[in-house]
């Protein structure tokens, strides 16, 4: 009799248990059948969060990997996201790196939710860049980053994203993915690989830190297999200004001048591009700033120009 009083005792803890993080979950809009078990943290600026760490996509099996940063507290209705792509010369780089990080903490301080994701890189036989490459990334980086912001909408309910107000920020080599995440929304052909592939793809808006807009102009014969004069399509395909459209989402670029890893010219040349289509755009050229630096480099603090750039894209209308 002691003995089967233990065991209901047990397994009446074992249902109180479940059932208040099933409760807690649907409280919050989601569901623990997404979610593995969250580390409680805080930001730097003392906002506390749930850390998903490690969580795959866009499938079980998948080798990749996602981080998830969920405000704690209570929210009316469903929070605004962002999509956070590292960088590392398509060939290096983590979601844990301190870029990364530090983006995705602060938009956490913003009260919003960040996914910072790990992608498909290039394989080299030895040191990077510099040994024979066994596996070019490209186009599997396009596709894993196009999955995850469909991961990010199929589970929009459960993880309380708003899937309307999500948008996408990356820097250098996860700059250029980011702007090519943004604007290739209507691509078929850039939209027919990875999964989900019944979600919707577009964006609110891009934050490019320090990306590569044309990669015709700098970077290409680093992801692609393919050469450009024997394949032309595909260095175009792969490059965001050919994506460029009157639906294109607005962009903030940031970029330094003093960058010797991809050129200021770059950046420039965009702005002028994006001037004269009359696109939705902000600049901001940091002075004598070099490449790979994060949001409060000497020269200037960007937290601001970021925050500005969000509240008005996230607070607009859908569709502008």
């Amino acid at each position: 009799m002691n003995r089967l009083f233990k065991v209901k005792t047990w397994l009446a803890a074992i249902v109180f248990t479940s059932w208040i993080w099933t409760d807690a979950s649907a409280e919050n809009g989601r569901s623990a059948s997404v979610l593995n078990a969250p580390e409680l943290r805080k930001t730097a600026a003392g906002a506390a969060y749930q850390f998903y760490k490690d969580m795959s996509y866009p499938g079980a099996e998948s080798e990749q990997k996602l981080d998830l940063y969920i405000p704690e507290g209570a929210q009316a209705g469903l929070r605004p996201a962002v999509l956070v792509i590292h960088g590392g010369g398509w060939a290096q780089g983590d979601k844990n790196d301190p870029n990364p990080r530090e983006f995705s903490a602060f938009f956490v301080d913003e009260g919003y939710i960040a996914v910072s994701i790990n992608y498909t890189l290039n394989v080299y036989e030895g040191a990077l860049w510099k040994s024979t490459r066994l596996k070019a990334s490209w186009p599997q980086n396009i596709y894993d980053c196009k999955s995850a912001l469909r991961w990010m909408k199929k589970h929009a309910a459960e993880l309380g994203i708003d899937p309307n107000r999500i948008a996408v920020a990356g820097a250098s080599a996860g700059g250029h993915l980011a702007l090519l995440t943004g604007l290739s929304a209507g691509n078929k052909e850039l939209n027919s690989g990875g999964s989900f592939l019944d979600q919707d793809n577009s964006v609110r808006c891009i934050i490019n830190f320090y990306g590569i807009p044309d990669v015709r102009r700098w970077g290409g014969n680093v992801f692609i297999n393919e050469t450009e004069k024997d394949h032309p399509e595909i260095w175009a395909l792969a490059s965001p200004v050919e994506h460029l459209s009157k639906e294109s989402p607005p962009i903030l670029t940031i970029h330094g001048t003093a960058d010797a890893v991809v050129k200021i010219e770059l950046a420039d040349e965009f702005d002028r591009i994006l001037k004269g289509k009359g696109l939705p755009h902000q600049y901001a050229a940091v002075t004598n700033a070099v490449h790979a630096f994060g949001l409060n480099p000497p020269q200037m603090d960007l937290r601001p120009v970021i925050r500005q750039f969000l509240n008005d894209h996230f607070s607009a209308p859908s569709g502008n």
